[in-house]
């Protein structure tokens, strides 16, 4: 029994107590009677006060199981984390060299991935620990490598915005939203309740290629295994995807093999006439409130391009409707659910600069998605061996951005110059 229940159950005979004596007259409240009615009062507020204590204590324990319960992964799950974090993505690419299969750690990522060739991307999904390697040749000094993370699915924009990044299987993906749902009424007596059909909208993604070089000389190759190159190798790789997928995500316009991008998928808004005041700005996060996807400020925020960041950052409240000296940029990152910039969202044209509004009101919900298909190949470690190197031609099958709650993004524009 736990101190909340002990409580509960005490206050429960002090409160039957209390009222017998409520009910007793005349002769029958005696002094002694009228004592213990006294100390019973006192002990019953006593009671009530360490009664919700231990309820909301015990409460917030059970929850704090509950998370580390929810939080820590079933046998399978570690053993794929400890596969994870043996495999190397050395000797995958040592194998292509070879011509070979891998063995080991390695081959068992794949079956654990059901992948029969390439590298498992969640290979990015362990950070490498921190190595410290030091060159014994002479004239030279410690090289001390701090610790790198890098992640082929993690880029700076789109998982900030709400788009996961799920690997599927083989196949076109599809995903399915309800575009509008069954009707609801209050109806008279024996009448009939309203009938209207719910409707999908269904919204496929078929592969396509992002692809990288890596460039590594026989000196290089001969280093491959170094804990320290280990993590060279994993930073460089996916700094190079990372950068083409943010940017695909973003800006693709589903032609020439583009991915169709996030832009792509929303409606072009007004360009205003007027260079954005402080008003203007404030005025963006506070119109994507819509009850729905956003109840307040914190539940709306905006990416914008560098030329927007640095307009919002000079502008400030004018003499007429001065508060503060706080400006534009300042007050969105501290009163609303985000204000920030990045270098890959469109250039300003004719002094327009393009933005993503995002309300982040419904958490859990998924929003948007860009699937991947679960594996990097590698092809063409032949070429360039007059010269002693070999080159890694790297592939990545991602499928075009899917916005599945169209509610959730606007597109808005600020005039900047």
């Amino acid at each position: 029994m736990t101190k909340a229940q002990e409580l509960e159950l005490r206050r429960s005979e002090v409160r039957q107590r209390l009222n017998e004596i409520s009910g007793l007259e005349g002769d029958d409240f005696t002094d002694e009677v009228r004592a213990e009615a006294e100390k019973l009062t006192t002990e019953f507020r006593d009671i009530e006060v360490r009664w919700r204590v231990a309820t909301v204590t015990e409460a917030d324990e059970v929850e704090k199981r509950k998370a580390e319960a929810a939080a820590s992964p079933d046998r399978e799950t570690r053993e794929r984390l400890e596969l994870r974090s043996k495999a190397s993505l050395g000797r995958y690419l040592k194998a292509a060299l070879r011509g070979g299969l891998v063995q080991g750690a390695e081959a068992e990522l794949m079956d654990a991935a059901g992948i029969e060739d390439g590298i498992p991307l969640e290979l990015w999904d362990t950070t490498t620990p921190e190595e410290r390697a030091v060159t014994d040749a002479p004239g030279t000094v410690g090289v001390n490598l701090d610790r790198i993370r890098p992640h082929v699915f993690a880029p700076s924009i789109l998982p900030r915005l709400g788009v996961e990044m799920p690997r599927v299987m083989s196949g076109t993906y599809a995903s399915a939203t309800i575009a509008s749902a069954t009707a609801a009424d209050a109806v008279a007596k024996s009448a009939d309740a309203p009938a209207t059909a719910a409707t999908f909208t269904v919204t496929t993604a078929t592969p396509k290629r992002v692809s990288a070089r890596l460039e590594l000389t026989l000196e290089d190759i001969a280093a491959v295994g170094q804990a320290n190159f280990e993590s060279a190798l994993r930073e460089n790789l996916s700094m190079a995807l990372s950068a083409e997928l943010d940017d695909q995500g973003l800006n693709g316009d589903g032609t020439n093999d583009d991915l169709r991008g996030l832009f792509l998928r929303l409606t072009d808004p007004s360009d205003p006439t007027d260079v954005a005041t402080f008003d203007a700005f404030a005025g963006a996060h506070a119109g994507g409130i819509d009850g729905l996807w956003a109840s307040t400020l914190k539940d709306v925020g905006i990416v914008v391009n560098p030329d927007t960041m640095k307009l919002a950052a000079r502008t400030f409240q004018s003499a007429t409707n001065y508060k503060g000296e706080m400006s534009a940029a300042a007050y969105a990152m501290e009163r609303t659910g985000g204000f920030w910039t990045n270098n890959r969202m469109p250039a300003t044209a004719s002094t327009i600069a393009q933005a993503i509004l995002y309300r982040m009101g419904r958490s859990g919900m998924r929003t948007a998605v860009c699937p991947h298909w679960g594996r990097i190949g590698v092809d063409d470690v032949y070429s360039g061996s007059g010269k002693g190197e070999r080159y890694f031609t790297l592939h990545v099958l991602l499928g075009d951005v899917i916005v599945v709650q169209p509610g959730a993004y606007s597109q808005v524009a600020f005039k900047v110059a």
